[in-house]
């Protein structure tokens, strides 16, 4: 019935002079994220024509029409014609269904419906809802994951809510890297193909991936394919498609750019506070979303966040009490922590692009994260407008159990069917915070450690449930500076479960209502602990009271002193934090000038100690150098060491390039410089440490202002930096800069390897930053068209070695390279490493005292492995080294079966991965 129902229609458009649209020359609309009156629907071909765009409010009666723009696009290593067609429509009537079909020379689309977005501070559903997605990263071409986390989402839509699903999710929210490479190919093949299931019917945003800045045009296309510069939000206007606001009903949706420069974000961020303080007085805005593809917080590949928003836009967004949640990508993989003192959330929404589990990076346990999963998500956001709160809903569709194995897809991918791995609610009305809890435990003599001390039960008068608890442990009663700060959630996921894909949580047997002491941990003499509570709605109790308690027969803590910085401006705050002092109310902190003996002369500034120990803040309102000294009881007998500092003004470096050429002069940049004698400016190789090792270039700095050559350095990544008074005291930022083009090396330890051997990989000269990684290729692969084999993070080390194991190792025969590539991307910094993959394997001819191969010869279905060792997996090839067969075990037995039953008569190896790889030789008879 089917079949003849799409013949019918193909017929009747033949008589209309049009035809149905061929995927290969005709791609499907993407709409843009729509306004209550607009949207811009656009779409490719690979032909010239006229186009045309015809709407209406009814199926059968398309009675509007518009002209697009039209496009015709250029780009290295595209080999067919790239025509674009854009259409804005204007003028339409808030939260209305339409309808359209788009025709470009004799071939037209079929009819699709698109809504447009409820009015200001209005709902598009029944119930006061508003609903939308977040989906993370696209970015891979060749595997089948991105165009299956969209379907997989419409159909539970639809099996959810209903059908058409656009009439049930009014956008979708995409988090950058919606392509791997900033080609028109990319552009065709990943951001229209995959996303064509709801592209026509549903408008998506988007923000600058990393990933949509490699290729020879950079970001470009991602400027020509969109038009979010004409977005705004009560008359704001970024005029940029890279950062911008739009509203959706009570909902902000801010868009922010992690990949700009200080410059750039100098600007973006005058943009955001003038988007933040409109909001605050909006009363049709009750939520502010925010956007950015490096996230605000990241447990794996850690460090490889965007210090921008962390520390600079997320304090400008959380000033604002209608701030709900952060959402990065750039991790593929599902994240979820919160603020720790704010009611805010932080998501990864990492989509489906480049395997990224535990154990393939460095990994740190962040208490403002509460879980880590890696798994193939995204999410549905319900603002229900009339009970005042948002649900969250995170869903799985999969993972792949052949980590970094892009050759083999036999098995790899575990579908599931839209499993809720997550899921939480926000209420904004009625909030009652949790009761104020105690602690439980009674101190009355001085004690020694270790000691528990229990929390009160939660308790509240809401049905909240309990989230976190927070135990502080300090000297002062003010707990101004704190010895101990333990946030705990009732489930923390986070490290590797039974698989590399698993997550174990680590608080699963944790009773997170008690505070353990050990022994040595907080020092002789009186201490206070406290404790509060905080439910699931993210509201916390009011502290506990103070309970103080003595310590005797622990460590000694000499009085200590530590200062925020060593360099400060004229009016910067000096952050004095000392600790172990004896808590004499008149122990003092004194700043003098150097040179000056206390008692001699008045400090220029003083302040009484407030407690065994705290905090002390000063300014200083002249240039020069001065020490801070700590003394005892109103006199001058200082009881730490001083820490001297300087005051002065704090430099600006400038490198006139990124990138110099290898025998180019290096020209740097300087204003505002203190001007001390003997002032200086240093380049270093980057990994050194300046004082620890000789600068590669110096020079004395005798002016305010101006510039400072250097003769030509050998091609590397370098930093310079503004040092004080022949010291190495920094006045000024690092700033970063290279010379020459194949800057790192490579090398691998052989030339050629057997199947399955280990391939190591040394490195040298890189920039160290988080994200670099070594990249396997064919030999005859360029990685800006072709396919990643195999990589290896290098954990942001310049140099090094990084072995290539396991599923990262080439499955076939044949000449490969592996290359250096920078920031995690396809950017090529070091010479190709050529090696070679043979067909000769290191065989057991005969049983021995390690591995087991039974029967053999064999004609059964059946043959078995016994190992000394667990066996992780077992892999099945043929003489000509091609992979036939492989099997997980997982480290769960010392045996396993091997079907034959489908090999025919012949010679094959079986290689068993346990305490290391043995390659036994398998014959099967007839």
């Amino acid at each position: 019935m089917i079949r003849i129902q799409s013949a019918m229609i193909a017929l009747i458009l033949l008589a209309a002079g049009n035809v149905l649209f061929a995927s290969s020359d005709f791609r499907e609309p993407y709409l843009e994220v729509p306004t209550p009156t607009s949207v811009w629907i656009n779409w490719k071909t690979d032909y010239a024509g006229s186009s045309k765009l015809e709407y209406g409010i009814s199926e059968t009666n398309l009675d509007q029409s518009v002209t697009p723009d039209n496009n015709q696009w250029t780009d290295a290593g595209y080999n067919n014609d790239y025509y674009y067609h854009c259409a804005h429509l204007t003028n339409l009537s808030p939260n209305t269904k339409y309808y359209y079909k788009v025709t470009t020379g004799d071939k037209a689309s079929e009819v699709y419906s698109f809504k447009t977005f409820p009015g200001p501070g209005q709902a598009s559903q029944t119930g006061g809802i508003i609903r939308f997605a977040i989906i993370g990263d696209n970015q891979l071409k060749n595997e089948a994951r991105y165009d299956t986390i969209i379907t997989k989402f419409k159909s539970n839509v639809e099996l959810k809510y209903g059908k058409p699903f656009n009439n049930y999710i009014d956008a979708v929210l995409m988090v950058g890297d919606q392509v791997d490479i900033g080609t028109l190919d990319n552009y065709e093949w990943v951001h229209f193909d995959k996303t064509k299931y709801i592209s026509p019917n549903i408008g998506i945003s988007t923000v600058l991936g990393n990933h949509e800045t490699y290729g020879t045009l950079k970001n470009q296309l991602y400027a020509d394919h969109f038009h979010y510069d004409g977005l705004e939000y009560q008359g704001i206007k970024s005029n940029s498609e890279e950062y911008y606001a739009y509203q959706l009903g009570n909902a902000l949706i801010i868009n922010l750019s992690t990949e700009g420069n200080s410059d750039y974000n100098k600007v973006q961020l005058a943009w955001l506070q003038q988007v933040v303080n409109a909001a605050n007085k909006d009363n049709t805005v009750s939520h502010i979303f925010s956007l950015g593809h490096r996230p605000y917080q990241a447990e794996q590949y850690v460090g490889d966040i965007s210090g921008w928003i962390r520390n600079t836009a997320y304090p400008v967004l959380a000033a604002s009490p209608k701030m709900f949640m952060h959402i990065g990508a750039h991790h593929h993989l599902y994240s979820r922590g919160q603020d720790k003192n704010l009611p805010i959330y932080n998501i990864i929404s990492g989509g489906t692009a480049w395997d990224q589990y535990w154990g393939m990076s460095k990994e740190e346990d962040f208490d403002d994260v509460q879980k880590t999963i890696p798994r193939w998500a995204y999410q549905i956001v319900e603002i229900n407008t009339d009970k005042k709160e948002i649900t969250v809903e995170c869903y799985s569709v999969g993972y792949t159990t052949k980590i970094n194995d892009w050759t083999d897809t036999k098995d790899k991918y575990v579908w599931e069917d839209n499993i809720l791995i997550d899921k939480f609610t926000r209420k904004f009305s009625d909030i009652t915070p949790p009761s104020t809890p105690e602690i439980s435990t009674v101190v009355q003599d001085t004690i020694e450690l270790p000691i528990t001390f229990q929390s009160s039960e939660y308790k509240t008068d809401s049905d909240e449930l309990y989230n976190s608890t927070q135990f502080q442990v300090s000297q002062d009663i003010s707990f101004s500076i704190t010895e101990i700060d333990l946030l705990r959630d009732y489930e923390n996921l986070f490290g590797m479960g039974e698989n590399p894909w698993d997550t174990k949580d680590i608080n699963a047997n944790v009773d997170i209502f008690k505070l353990e002491i050990p022994k040595g941990k907080i020092g002789n003499g009186r201490h206070y602990v406290r404790v509060r509570h905080r439910d699931r709605n993210l509201t916390w109790s009011e502290w506990s009271e103070a309970q103080a308690f003595d310590v005797k027969n622990s460590i000694i803590i000499d009085p200590a002193m530590v200062v925020n910085s060593n360099y400060f401006q004229i009016g910067d705050t000096i952050k004095v934090s000392y600790t172990g002092c004896s808590g004499n109310p008149k122990d003092w902190i004194g700043i003098y000038k150097s040179g000056v003996a206390p008692g001699d002369e008045p400090s220029v500034v003083w302040a009484y100690l407030t407690g065994a120990s705290g905090v002390a803040n000063f300014t200083l309102e002249e240039n020069g150098k001065y020490y801070i000294a700590l003394m005892a009881d109103d006199g001058y007998e200082e009881i730490t060491d001083r820490v001297e500092i300087t005051v002065g003004k704090k430099a600006i470096l400038e490198a006139t390039k990124q990138n110099y050429s290898e025998g180019e002069k290096i020209v740097l940049n300087y204003n505002n410089c203190p001007v001390n004698a003997n002032d200086w400016i240093g380049v270093y190789k980057i990994g050194k440490t300046p004082g620890n090792i000789s600068s590669d270039k110096w020079s004395y700095i005798t002016q305010e202002a101006g510039s400072v050559e250097f003769d030509a350095l050998a091609k590397g990544y370098y930093f310079a930096q503004y040092f004080l008074l022949d010291g190495y005291d920094a006045a000024s930022e690092k700033i970063f800069f290279s010379v020459g083009d194949t800057i790192a090396s490579v090398n691998t330890d052989k030339l050629e390897y057997n199947l399955g051997d280990l391939i190591s990989v040394n490195f040298t000269d890189g920039p160290g930053i988080a994200k670099d990684y070594l990249g396997m290729y064919k030999k005859d692969d360029d990685p800006n068209k072709d396919p990643l084999l195999s990589y290896v993070y290098v954990n942001g080390e310049p140099s090094g070695t990084a072995v290539f194991k396991d599923n990262n190792l080439p499955k076939e025969k044949g000449e490969y390279f592996v290359v250096f590539f920078t920031n995690d991307s396809y950017n090529e910094i070091s010479n190709r490493a050529y090696f070679e993959i043979s067909t000769e394997v290191s065989v057991i001819e005969k049983d021995d005292d390690f591995v087991k191969l039974y029967p053999n010869p064999s004609s059964e279905d059946v043959s078995f492995i016994q190992s000394n060792y667990p066996i992780e997996s077992l892999e099945i090839f043929d003489v000509n080294g091609r992979l036939l067969y492989s099997k997980q075990v997982n480290n769960t037995t010392n045996s396993s079966a091997i079907l034959n039953h489908n090999l025919p008569a012949g010679v094959y190896f079986v290689k068993v991965h346990t305490d290391k790889i043995y390659t036994v030789k398998l014959v099967v008879t007839e």
